[in-house]
């Protein structure tokens, strides 16, 4: 990688406009399971009805479905039997999928769940892209339900926001983000919400330092079973997602989104995305490292059709030993290259690239 690449990608990465949109090909290095794999490890040994329900969702995109389509299919397939007169008449009962959807909640608090314990390499990049301490706070959206950024800042003693006020039981209190000034390092938005999330008696969502704090409160608050409160004073996902699109329409000389370990199959954060560069007087410019998938044509497909739809605006770099790739404009063919033999899709490679070490 050329001196002039090199600098070109240190300053996307590092830039006082930039802001981070982190899936969970970031948490891999912390040994926590990828949403397939994720899947896997919730299915197994479920109630067999339920799990026919899931054997029975069709694939909408590309991808096979996973455990968040389940949520989201339970969560409708509620909703509608509450507002109709012949739910009777259907093969799934509200309490059943109330059953269910505790289920799923605890099985994914089991296999996310970190007892709020710091990544070193999650330390490493919290401390590089700290920056200037009157610069104000750095924004990091997160699709991840696990801890690992809040445990790493706390272990870093790094201040931050991440929408909540008060200690025990913290509420969700969105105003928190604006008041986050100079002294705060980051603000923190969990857009699918976290293993450490619950909502209590009175419809609050209130935060724990560990997974489950108050078993007398909902288990786990996570998208997409929010989408019944998405129209209510409790919505968080949409407060959530409502700051993630302002943020992205800022009109900073150097606006950027850098993705990272996220695999574009969200459509609600596709579109996001898409939207803010599209939008009257938008600088932003969209930055990706994404790891291969099986089926790289279909990806790579899929890529090149979200990249038309953002002016020219986004590009990305899929890794892959043999069969890497770089759709976009922001380098040319031969400097990508470089960039694709860094492996920067890898977590652990990027920290390595922009704040040394291995």
């Amino acid at each position: 990688m050329s001196s002039d690449v090199r600098e070109q990608i240190t300053e996307w990465l590092t830039g006082n406009d930039t802001c981070f949109l982190i899936g969970a090909g970031c948490s891999a290095c912390a040994s926590k399971p990828l949403i397939g794999k994720l899947t896997e490890l919730v299915l197994d040994g479920l109630n067999p009805k339920l799990l026919d329900q899931f054997n029975g969702l069709k694939p909408l995109t590309d991808r096979p479905p996973t455990i968040e389509d389940l949520i989201n299919y339970l969560a409708r397939y509620r909703e509608i039997l509450r507002t109709i007169t012949t739910a009777k008449a259907h093969e799934l009962t509200v309490d059943e999928i109330d059953e269910w959807l505790a289920e799923i909640k605890k099985r994914i608090v089991s296999e996310v769940a970190d007892d709020w314990q710091a990544s070193d390499h999650h330390e490493r990049f919290l401390q590089r892209l700290r920056g200037a301490r009157e610069r104000g706070p750095r924004d990091i959206f997160s699709l991840n339900y696990d801890t690992l950024l809040e445990a790493s800042l706390d272990s870093l003693r790094l201040p931050y926001s991440d929408g909540f006020r008060g200690t025990n039981r913290a509420w969700f209190d969105p105003q928190t983000f604006d008041e986050a000034g100079p002294g705060i390092a980051y603000r923190i938005h969990k857009l699918h919400g976290s293993i450490n999330w619950t909502r209590d008696a009175d419809g609050h969502v209130r935060r724990g330092r560990n997974a489950n704090e108050d078993a007398a409160d909902e288990p786990v608050v996570v998208y997409p079973s929010e989408q019944k409160y998405l129209q209510t004073q409790y919505g968080v996902y949409e407060t959530l997602i409502g700051r993630f699109r302002n943020r992205l329409r800022r009109t900073g000389v150097n606006n950027h989104l850098i993705v990272l370990g996220y695999s574009f199959n969200d459509e609600h954060i596709n579109e996001a995305i898409c939207d803010a560069i599209n939008s009257p007087q938008s600088n932003l410019t969209v930055i990706a490292f994404v790891g291969p998938e099986q089926d790289r044509d279909k990806q790579d497909q899929r890529l090149q059709a979200f990249c038309d739809r953002c002016d020219s605006r986004f590009s990305v770099f899929v890794g892959g030993e043999d069969n890497g790739g770089f759709i976009g404009h922001a380098l040319d063919v031969e400097s990508s290259l470089g960039v694709l033999e860094a492996d920067l899709w890898k977590f652990e490679n990027l920290v390595a690239y922009i704040a040394g070490g291995n």
